[in-house]
């Protein structure tokens, strides 16, 4: 009895230190989205040697304190703050350019150099999937920059509703953003294409694309986890522009394409899934 009555106090007292070891080692993370619980046990059980308890008892616990060092969750619209530091890229640049009581929207100086230099033709698609609980939908606009033969995101946004007021602010100040970015002349004209319309884009490639959306963000996820990962894909795309601006990727030779050929080759490279976010 007291053997028994023993071993259990050895296992509370490893539990307890265990706990206190996951909390220390949880502060060291500046960033809390990037924390894996399983991470933080393997730190703590290579310390501990073999009194350190099993991962399946303390799991909860670990995520709990995880959880505590995430920002207040948004529950709607209205509590989206108009400044947060979660509102920079991670060079430091201004993510957040826009928001109303319907609408907030992302474009990076990066991004929006690209929806200024590369808007002849703007592909536009949203997912319910990756949409906050509170929200209506994510409204993503993405841009083919020919030389490259790649698709890069141009701006996303997350909507309240699907009124056409929403969607025209939207346009109007994703353009508005972009035009700081030209020297000459003012970006007037657009062609949007929306929701990749049949006439555009096949079935398949639209349901390719959305898939890919899907994949990158979770289901529903909480605010501040969706604007990092957001930020994440945005540092990705401005690594591998600039990788290509800069020649270390071999540029191919292009043929002088029509406009309705151009739509055309899109089309193959949605098909093909030859697109980065």
């Amino acid at each position: 009895m007291e053997d028994n009555i023993e071993i259990e106090i050895k296992i509370d007292v490893s539990i307890s230190v265990a706990e206190h070891k996951i909390k220390e080692e949880i502060k060291k993370n500046s960033i809390p989205m990037n924390i894996k619980p399983k991470h933080i046990f393997n730190a703590v059980s290579q310390e501990m040697g073999l009194i350190c308890p099993e991962y399946s008892t303390i799991r909860s616990q670990i995520i709990r304190n995880i959880n505590k060092q995430f920002p207040p969750n948004i529950k709607s619209f209205d509590d989206i703050p108009i400044e947060s530091e979660y509102y920079k890229t991670k060079r430091n640049e201004n993510f957040m350019i826009f928001k109303n009581t319907d609408l907030i929207i992302f474009q990076s100086p990066f991004q929006a150099y690209l929806f200024s230099n590369y808007h002849k033709n703007i592909f536009a698609d949203g997912t319910f999937y990756a949409a906050p609980k509170f929200s209506y939908r994510l409204f993503i606009t993405r841009t083919y920059v020919g030389e490259f033969n790649m698709f890069y995101t141009t701006s996303i946004s997350i909507l309240k509703n699907k009124k056409q007021s929403t969607y025209e602010a939207l346009f109007k100040e994703i353009k508005k953003n972009a035009n700081k970015f030209r020297s000459n002349t003012l970006i007037t004209t657009i062609n949007f294409h929306c929701d990749f319309e049949q006439e555009y884009l096949t079935n398949n490639a639209s349901e390719s694309y959305n898939s890919y959306l899907n994949n990158i963000f979770p289901n529903k996820p909480l605010f501040y986890k969706l604007i990092y990962i957001l930020k994440e894909e945005e540092n990705l795309s401005y690594n591998d522009y600039q990788r290509r601006t800069k020649g270390n990727w071999k540029k191919k030779k292009q043929k002088i394409f029509s406009a309705t050929d151009e739509i055309k080759i899109l089309i193959e490279n949605y098909k093909n899934k030859r697109y980065y976010n």
